[in-house]
C-alpha cells in the first residue's frame, strides 16, 4: 500500500525515552451516540442493578491490570490504577448514580453519561495540572463502564500484533496499562503531556513514547518500518536499512545504561567522595510506596494530600481521612513521611458546588489563605493527621506561605489541636514537627524568619519560578519564558538555603528541577541536602549524585551564581551532566 509519508520524518515531544522498530498500528476509540429512553417504575431497581452490574466489571477489568503491571514490576503504573478504583466507590459513581436514575426515570447510560459532563465541565475550569489530569482519570473510567453498559467489545492493546508501534489521537492511562511490553514497542499520540497518567505508565513499563506528533501528515503507513526516536522525539518513516542499522545498535547502548541505573538504584544516594544526599519520594497515594521501598528512598518529602477527595463533592470527613493518613504512615515503614496540608484554590474548589471559582486563582484564595479563612476544613484535617500521626513519623507541611503570620497563626492551630487530642485521651507521641514551603518570591526573601519559625523548610520550585518570573507555566505562548534555569531563581534558592543552613533548619528541594539529573549536582553545591521526587525518577537522580563529587558541585555552583542568563546556565548544567551519560542518551532531558 502506497504512502505519502515515505522517508519523512515527523516530530513531537519525548514523554518516555527510548528507542523502538516496528510496524504502525492505530488505536481509534469511536465514540457513538448515548441514547436515552425512558424507564418504567417497575423497571427502576433492575436498571440500577445493571448499572451497578456495569460498574462492578470495570472494578474487576482494572483489579486484572493492575495485577498485570505488578507483575511487570510497573508499580507507579498500578499505583495510578488505585486512583481509578478509588473514583469509582466514590458516591459520585455509586449512590448519586442510583438516585439520579430513580429520579429521572432515565436509562443508566444516559444518567451516567449526563452526570459525566457536568463533571467534565468543571474539571475543565481547573487550570491546576493535578486536578485536569483527574478529569482525564474520570474520561477514562467513564469509557469503561460505558462499555459495559452496552455490552460493546471494547479494544484492548492487549490484543494486536506483536512489535507493533500504536499511533492515537490520545492515549488514557488504561489504555497504556493493558499495552503488553513487546506486543506494544512505542505510542505516539498527537496529545498528551509529560505528566499524563498515560505517559507515567509508558516509562513504568518501559515504553517509548512520543505526544503531539502531527498524525494529519500520515495517509498510509501500512506495512512500512517506523522507528520511534523518544529522545529527541523524531518518528521516521520508512527508514533507510543504514538507518535502522544505526537505531539498532543505539538500541543495545540505551538498554546497557538502564541496567546500570537499575543496578544502582537500591544503593547510597552518595558521592564518590563520601558525601551523603537524602532521596525522598513525592507520593499521591498509598500504593505509590511500594516503589519509594523498593528504590530505598529515605522517607516521603511531600505526600500531596489533594487527591483525596479527588472528584468528590465535599471535603472528607475526620474519620475518612484519619484512616488513609493512617494506612500511608503505617506503610511508611518507620521512614519520615511530610504531610502537605491541602493545596487548594479557586480553580480546585470547583468541584464543589459550595464554593465559587476566583477569577484568577493562582493569586486569590488559595493554600494556606484558604485553610486560615475556612478553619473547619483545616482543623478536620489536622485533627486527622494528628490522630494518625502516632504510627509513625510525621509532619506537617503548610503550603504557599508569603508571611510570618500566616505560618505563626497554622501553627497555633496545630498546638492547640494537639492539646485538644491529649485532653480528650489520645496519647500523642511528641510535637509533629512543622515546617513550611517556599514558593513564592516574599517568602523567599524572608527565609530567615521563616527559618526560626518552622522545623524545616522545602522550596516548591514549580510555584516558585512561575511568581518570580510572572509566568503562568500553563501558558502554551509564554512557555519558553518559563525556566528554572533563570539566574533570579537560582540565587531566591541560594538564599533560601542558606538561611535555613544558618538556623540549622533542614531543607529540602520537591519541585521539578529536583527531579532533573542536570540540576543535581548544582543543588548539592547550593547546599540543598534533600531532594524529593516522583518515585520513578530516584534512579536517575541517584546515578547523578553517585557519578559526581561534592568539591566539583561546590566549584559548578559558583560558576553558576555568576552567570548572567539562563542560556549561560543551560549550557554548564548540559556540560556537567554529559559527563555522567552515554552521549546518545543526553537528549531533551524532561
Amino acid at each position: 500500500m502506497k504512502t505519502k509519508a515515505a522517508g519523512k520524518v515527523l516530530r513531537g515531544v519525548p514523554m518516555s525515552r527510548g528507542i523502538a522498530i516496528g510496524k504502525p498500528f492505530f488505536f481509534i476509540c469511536s465514540e457513538d451516540a448515548v441514547p436515552e429512553q425512558p424507564i418504567a417504575k417497575d423497571q427502576i431497581e433492575l436498571e440500577i442493578e445493571r448499572y451497578r452490574k456495569a460498574l462492578s466489571q470495570s472494578q474487576r477489568d482494572v483489579k486484572r491490570l493492575q495485577l498485570q503491571l505488578k507483575e511487570e514490576n510497573a508499580l507507579e503504573a498500578a499505583a495510578i490504577l488505585e486512583t481509578h478504583l478509588q473514583i469509582m466507590q466514590d458516591p459520585l459513581l455509586t449512590t448519586m448514580i442510583e438516585s439520579e436514575i430513580r429520579k429521572t426515570c432515565k436509562n443508566a447510560e444516559s444518567v451516567f453519561h449526563t452526570c459525566h459532563l457536568k463533571y467534565q465541565k468543571k474539571f475543565h475550569a481547573i487550570r491546576d495540572p493535578f486536578f485536569r489530569e483527574r478529569d482525564k482519570d474520570l474520561e477514562d473510567i467513564s469509557r469503561r463502564i460505558m462499555g459495559h453498559l452496552r455490552e460493546s467489545t471494547r479494544i484492548s492493546l492487549a490484543d494486536i500484533p506483536k512489535n507493533s508501534i500504536v499511533f492515537a489521537r490520545e492515549l488514557s492511562a488504561s489504555d497504556a496499562a493493558a499495552a503488553k511490553p513487546g506486543t506494544v514497542i512505542a505510542f505516539v499520540t498527537e496529545s498528551g503531556g509529560v505528566n499524563s497518567h498515560a505517559a507515567i505508565v509508558a516509562r513504568a513499563k518501559g515504553i517509548p513514547y512520543i505526544a503531539k506528533a502531527k498524525l494529519d501528515q500520515v495517509e498510509h503507513l501500512a506495512d512500512s518500518t517506523v522507528i520511534v526516536d523518544a529522545r529527541t522525539g523524531e518518528i521516521h518513516l520508512n527508514p533507510s536499512p543504514k538507518l535502522v542499522a544505526n537505531f539498532q545498535n543505539l538500541q543495545k547502548q540505551l538498554k546497557s545504561h538502564f541496567q546500570t541505573l537499575e543496578k544502582t538504584s537500591t544503593l547510597e544516594a552518595e558521592t564518590f567522595d563520601g558525601y551523603k544526599m537524602r532521596l525522598s519520594a513525592n507520593i499521591e497515594t498509598v500504593t505509590e510506596l511500594d516503589l519509594l521501598h523498593q528504590y530505598r528512598a529515605n522517607g516521603v518529602g511531600l505526600f500531596r494530600s489533594e487527591y483525596i477527595f479527588l472528584s468528590k463533592q465535599n471535603f472528607p470527613s475526620e474519620d475518612e481521612q484519619f484512616e488513609i493518613y493512617k494506612r500511608v504512615v503505617q506503610r511508611m515503614e518507620g521512614l519520615p513521611i511530610v504531610i502537605r496540608t491541602f493545596d487548594v484554590g479557586g480553580d480546585k474548589l470547583a468541584l464543589s458546588q459550595d464554593y465559587s471559582p476566583d477569577v484568577n486563582p493562582y493569586l486569590g484564595m488559595r493554600a494556606i489563605r484558604f485553610l486560615l479563612q475556612e478553619q473547619n476544613i483545616f482543623r478536620t484535617q489536622l485533627r486527622a493527621i494528628l490522630r494518625a500521626s502516632v504510627y509513625g513519623e510525621v509532619r506537617i507541611m503548610f503550603p504557599m506561605i508569603s508571611g510570618l503570620g500566616e505560618l505563626q497563626e497554622a501553627k497555633h492551630l496545630v498546638r492547640e489541636i494537639e492539646n485538644e487530642l491529649k485532653a480528650s485521651g489520645i496519647e500523642l507521641k511528641k510535637q509533629v514537627p512543622v515546617g513550611c514551603m517556599i514558593e513564592v518570591p516574599a517568602a523567599a526573601i524572608i527565609a530567615d524568619i521563616l527559618a526560626r519559625e518552622s522545623d524545616f523548610l522545602s522550596i516548591g520550585t514549580n510555584d516558585l519560578v512561575q511568581y518570580t518570573l510572572a509566568v503562568d507555566r500553563s501558558h502554551q505562548a509564554a512557555s519558553s519564558t518559563f525556566t528554572p534555569m533563570h539566574p533570579g531563581v537560582i540565587r531566591l534558592i541560594k538564599h533560601v538555603v542558606a538561611m535555613a543552613n544558618r538556623y540549622g533548619k533542614p531543607v529540602t528541594v520537591c519541585g521539578e528541577i529536583a527531579a532533573d539529573p542536570r540540576f543535581t549536582p548544582l543543588l548539592m553545591g547550593l547546599g540543598v541536602h534533600e531532594l524529593s521526587v516522583a518515585s520513578r525518577h530516584l534512579p536517575f537522580v541517584k546515578h547523578a549524585i553517585r557519578n559526581t563529587s561534592i568539591i566539583s558541585a561546590i566549584q559548578l555552583a559558583e560558576k553558576v551564581m555568576e552567570a548572567s542568563n539562563a542560556n549561560e546556565i543551560q549550557e554548564m548544567l548540559n556540560t556537567e551532566y554529559k559527563r555522567t551519560v552515554p552521549e546518545d542518551f543526553f537528549h531533551n532531558i524532561a
